[in-house]
């Protein structure tokens, strides 16, 4: 298949694009926006969409109201070049953000409540509803020589080497190898981790199955986030030399606010996924210990 990337130098961007060329598409990638290629680069014919350029990193980002409507309009601008491309399906980089704080207390549903708290998380369930609208015109249009499907792709935590120096797992290691202090939330919370391998593999499958929908991306292993912590420290404690075993009293649960989408629990049914065949390969631990290893481990 001939597949568009766009947000291609994103973390999942990158290893999607390498996961896809294993799998022997034809890739067309923008590093962002597909609006910064000069005119004439975006293919014509292409069947199948993929979007993450997305812009505002970190929480501050995630709350200016001005970035996300930003972000929003030109993901919209996104969906109209694809249907001009004659693409079968878009895909979409949502988030475990568009939840909130909906069906906290259990493993969350695609087709459940959701609550968007951040701004992040308002605009990505935003685009969802005005995508899918403007692909079902299009698809009931004379215009439509062949329909298009719509791939809502709700992310949890994706982690591994080259992802955002500021990501709680990258900035995690590279204190504790220091020996800095690290000031945390009470992390009671259900995480959810992803290692970026597997993120790459399941989204590879929504582009060349059949389908359209929501489909929640994670693990099968949620826990709370202190113990997802407190097993990094213990790996990066197996790395250090000399006061072995005592990375862990670096942490200091409580000490900080909330982030911006508060302590929402991210527990995520992958049901829907499984059912297309994706598993989950690589455990935290071992996501973990790879990071460690790789010279890009905080991107």
């Amino acid at each position: 298949m001939h597949i568009i990337v766009t947000g291609a130098s994103s973390f999942l961007g990158r290893a999607v694009v390498e996961k896809l060329k294993e799998h022997g598409h034809r890739l067309t990638a923008f590093r962002h926006s597909f609006n910064e290629a000069p005119p004439g680069e975006v293919p014509t014919a292409a069947d199948v969409w993929v979007h993450f350029a997305w812009a505002g990193a970190g929480s501050a980002g995630r709350s200016d109201p001005d970035i996300q409507k930003y972000n929003l309009d030109m993901s919209l601008d996104a969906v109209a070049k694809a249907i001009e491309s004659g693409c079968r399906k878009f895909v979409f980089a949502g988030s475990q953000a568009e939840y909130g704080h909906a069906q906290d207390g259990g493993p969350k549903k695609e087709d459940g409540p959701v609550a968007p708290v951040s701004e992040y998380g308002v605009a990505k369930e935003l685009f969802s509803h005005m995508a899918e609208t403007m692909i079902d015109g299009y698809n009931r249009s004379e215009q439509c020589m062949r329909p298009m499907r719509y791939v809502h792709m709700r992310l949890f935590s994706v982690y591994g080497p080259g992802d955002h120096s500021s990501s709680l797992v990258s900035s995690l290691i590279r204190s504790l190898r220091e020996g800095e202090g690290v000031d945390l939330g009470p992390c009671t919370q259900q995480w959810n981790y992803l290692y970026i391998d597997d993120a790459a593999d399941a989204v590879a499958i929504l582009c060349e199955k059949f389908t359209g929908g929501i489909y929640n991306v994670g693990s099968r292993d949620t826990r709370p986030l202190k113990d997802y912590v407190r097993e990094l420290a213990e790996i990066v404690s197996e790395t250090m030399s000399g006061n072995a075993a005592d990375a862990s009293r670096f942490l200091r649960f409580g000490a900080r606010p909330d982030n911006a989408e508060g302590p929402a629990d991210l527990s995520p049914d992958i049901t829907k996924l499984s059912l297309m065949g994706f598993e989950p390969k690589v455990c935290f631990a071992e996501g973990i210990r790879r990071m460690i290893g790789s010279p890009d481990r905080i991107g």
